[in-house]
């Protein structure tokens, strides 16, 4: 399907050695959202490559247009499993954590609510020598 101008800049957003299923299913969701799209078939010494391609202002809808049609990548970062000896010292390092901000905060409050004249051990009138 080519209904784009061939003077625009153009974005690729989808390239696949295959002209199969997963082409036809991305340009499906480039048509339905309205996006003027082209397929260019680019010949290269491992193959043939298929770009899909859209104006370069319309990349960022094609994009998202791909992505809500459920052809977007799904890139989940995975952590390392912790061992249970792991989340236990992490599980105490945020409750020292806590502990150290409550007892700082207190200290604040009890600073806050003392008159000065008690924390300097009182006046010297009441003292008798």
């Amino acid at each position: 399907m080519r209904n784009m101008v061939a003077d625009e800049t153009q974005a690729v957003v989808f390239v696949s050695n295959r002209s199969g299923a997963a082409l036809r299913r991305r340009e499906r969701c480039l048509k339905l959202a309205g996006i003027p799209h082209g397929v260019e078939a680019e010949r290269r010494p491992s193959g043939t490559y298929y770009k899909l391609c859209v104006r370069e202002p319309d990349a960022v809808a094609a994009h998202l247009a791909l992505q809500m049609g459920g052809c977007g990548r799904n890139v989940r970062l995975q952590e390392p499993q912790a061992s249970f000896f792991a989340t236990l010292r992490e599980i105490a390092r945020a409750a020292l954590d806590e502990a150290a901000l409550l007892l700082t905060r207190l200290m604040d409050t009890i600073r806050g609510l003392t008159p000065p004249i008690l924390l300097l051990g009182g006046t010297r009138r009441d003292r008798t020598d």
